[in-house]
């Protein structure tokens, strides 16, 4: 059994017997209310006094619309897209049109942490209070980030309420799902709370079935008035099909099914799993100012077999005969350790009549990713090659299993570390009632080193970059203000060129102005923003080595606006809507297809324009809630091969969702996504890889509480 699964196991069976156990405690456990917890980084502002915007979505909201995945959620905000997602085996995606490599998943904090690297496989939203798109470029303080923004993942947290639940969830395509939720107080001064996950279901996709499973924890400490120790855990493990989609040559989206799978189902699922920890402890050095300190861990693996479509013209014989496709036999043995370490001060002091917010603190981030990537590739058409020797299959009548693939040899074989020692600090200055000044700054000290073992060269690199932040806010009148905001940002490059020379980190810069309202009694907010953002040093093909260079450069820029919050008659609504002009500002030529791409192309998978827009509304029947909502979410056309006149279209998707509280204890919850059953495609990365969505698909839940 791999170190990691065992461990994962024993975290497992150790906290279900903690809850168990901790469930017995008496009820005349004295409790005591917990203080609502400061995010790190952030500091403690207000809507209209933050030179940023921010787009979250609730818990309430979460299982209202019946999402588990993390990129199902997001899709409710236009600022993010999706990306190629490696066949299903991760998160991908961009915010504001820019994404970071797309040859590991996107990151994503957690609660405040860089903590979300790895590959964990696609994010479960169980056991998440809140999710928050934070946009505009955030290096001053986060540290290592992409110009577009952010995804902070709040965990929930234990109380000193004993409350506990358990779902059961059913839907077509054989989809079942249990969770629990146990929140238990210890003792006066410790609470728990335990949440737990189990799901499989087939897909739309022939052959293809997912099963995924997960433990999230939080243990509370409530030293005294003044200190407060929170642990932590996500566990989870997951089996997943690569699966990278049709084929739509040309822009034929009608060329075959949606359900057809090109892969080999002999190749077995793709596991993925996680084991993460945190632990945080905040002290209140007086009613103004707090220490906190945190450490976190994190081991994720990734093993994979897969057959893949060959996009090399001259090794596909498809465009010859619009019939047999060529594949690789590709194989993945990804693994990844996370260390990070966190001390910071906040709190504010005045100078006169001028008011200072602080924010300070210091960081340590160590990411350790041992890559082994093998492949099978066939022969090339001008050796006449048989079916056989190009590992094919014929489209229109596929054939598992009739093909066997050669034998995969290492094409990367790396250990690759980094380390990132930072210095942040923020002050937000309150000149007058209605004017705020926000000056921050970030520097940090980086190594990496890469022990190549395929082109048997070690080599090691270090960096050092300050990342500065500048923001005014002016409050025009109690419910208006203005804003505007200047960041830079950086992110170290993976890989080498051809000479064993690293790459030059990706460096980023992004200017926004912004005006935001609080309406209805502060029930409603609305912020409308314009940006516009450049990265550069951007991994592509280098022409003269025939290796790569960091020399690519793009910018984005666009409009926004967000909604979110009540309206009159108890109807809750959140409405986001982009508009964004993303593309390339240099020549070069694309790294994964070789492919000449020019100064002003689209970006890959980037809309013009999207929206969403999720409407619910609460009724009392027999004395009892009931709430009715719906979701309609636009995407525009996109690119979906870089160097190729090839778009997918643009689609609308529309989802409804009701829940019933029966009594005090019961609640029976109906969804229905993609209710209109749309054929639409969410992204792409060649015609030969092209992910469909999903069609209509219909839960049932009940739930209890007790």
């Amino acid at each position: 059994m791999k170190p990691l699964n065992y461990a994962c196991r024993l975290s497992v069976l150790s906290l279900s017997l903690a809850a168990i156990f901790s469930a017995q405690a008496q009820n005349s456990i004295e409790t005591i209310e917990v203080k609502g917890e400061r995010q790190a980084y952030r500091g403690e502002f207000v809507h209209l006094e933050t030179p940023e915007s921010i787009f979250e979505f609730d818990a309430e909201l979460i299982e209202n619309t019946g999402l588990t995945d993390l990129t199902d959620v997001l899709d409710m905000s236009a600022s993010v897209s999706r990306q190629n997602s490696l066949g299903g085996l991760w998160d991908s995606y961009a915010i504001r049109g820019f994404f970071g490599d797309e040859n590991v998943p996107s990151g994503y904090l957690v609660n405040g942490f860089n903590a979300g690297r790895g590959f964990s496989g696609p994010r479960d939203v169980s056991g998440i209070e809140r999710i928050e798109v934070l946009k505009g470029p955030k290096a001053a303080l986060y540290g290592r980030g992409e110009p577009g923004g952010s995804i902070n993942l709040v965990t929930k947290k234990a109380t000193f309420e004993d409350a506990s639940s358990v779902q059961l969830t059913a839907g077509n395509r054989a989809h079942r799902r249990f969770e629990a939720d146990i929140n238990t107080v210890i003792s006066d001064d410790v609470a728990g709370r335990f949440i737990g996950f189990y799901q499989e279901e087939d897909s739309f996709r022939d052959t293809i079935e997912t099963q995924k499973q997960g433990l999230m924890a939080s243990l509370v400490f409530e030293q005294s008035e003044r200190s407060r120790i929170s642990y932590d855990l996500e566990y989870a493990e997951q089996e997943i099909p690569f699966d990278r989609g049709i084929i739509a040559i040309g822009g034929n989206f009608d060329f075959m099914p949606i359900e057809r799978f090109l892969g080999e189902p002999g190749d077995g699922p793709t596991t993925t799993s996680v084991l993460g920890h945190q632990l945080q402890w905040t002290y209140d050095l007086n009613d103004t100012w707090e220490l906190s300190s945190a450490v976190a861990y994190r081991q994720t693996e990734l093993d994979s077999i897969s057959s893949d479509a060959e996009i090399a013209p001259q090794f596909q014989k498809f465009y010859l005969d619009g019939q047999t496709l060529a594949r690789q036999h590709r194989e993945r043995r990804y693994d990844t350790d996370q260390y990070v370490v966190r001390f910071e001060v906040a709190g504010e002091f005045e100078t006169g009549s001028i008011t200072h917010n602080i924010i300070a603190g210091i960081d340590y981030d160590r990411f350790e990713y041992d890559r082994a990537y093998l492949v099978a590739r066939g022969a090339p058409l001008a050796t006449n090659p048989s079916d056989q020797d190009m590992y094919a299959i014929n489209v229109h009548n596929p054939v598992y299993g009739q093909v066997t693939a050669g034998k995969r040899l290492p094409a990367i074989v790396r250990q690759q570390n980094q380390w990132a020692t930072g210095i942040y600090i923020q002050n937000q200055i309150e000149l007058t009632d209605a004017l705020q000044v926000r000056l921050g700054g970030r520097f940090d000290s980086m190594t990496q080193t890469l022990d190549d073992k395929v082109r048997n060269f070690e080599t090691d690199q270090s960096e050092t970059r300050f990342s500065p932040q500048l923001g005014v806010v002016y409050q025009v009148a109690n419910n208006w203000s203005v804003y505007s905001t200047y960041g830079e940002g950086y992110r170290l490059n993976f890989g080498a060129d051809v000479k064993g020379n690293t790459f030059d980190p990706n460096e980023t810069d992004s200017l926004e102005f912004g005006s935001k309202w609080s309406l209805l009694d502060n029930n409603l907010d609305i912020t409308l923003a314009y940006f516009d953002s450049e990265q550069k040093n951007i991994i592509v093909v280098d022409t003269v080595s025939g290796g790569q260079s960091a020399i690519g450069k793009a910018s984005s820029a666009g409009y926004e606006l967000d909604i979110a919050g009540q309206l009159p008659a108890d109807i809750e609504v959140r409405f986001s809507y982009m508009y964004l002009d993303a593309q390339v500002e240099e020549d070069y030529v694309d790294t994964g297809i070789y492919a000449p791409i020019k100064r002003g192309d689209d970006l890959l998978n980037i809309p013009e324009n999207s929206a969403s827009l999720q409407v619910s509304q609460d009724y009392l029947i027999s004395g009892n809630a009931l709430t009715i909502g719906a979701g309609l979410q636009y995407v525009d056309e996109r690119l979906g091969q870089r160097g190729a006149d090839f778009y997918l279209p643009s689609y609308v998707t529309a989802n409804l969702f009701a829940n019933y509280d029966i009594n005090d204890q019961w609640t029976v919850k109906a969804q229905v996504h993609n209710a209109f059953d749309r054929t639409h495609f969410t992204n792409s990365y060649t015609q030969f890889w092209v992910q469909p969505g999903e069609p209509r698909k219909v839960l049932l839940s009940t739930s209890y509480k007790f």
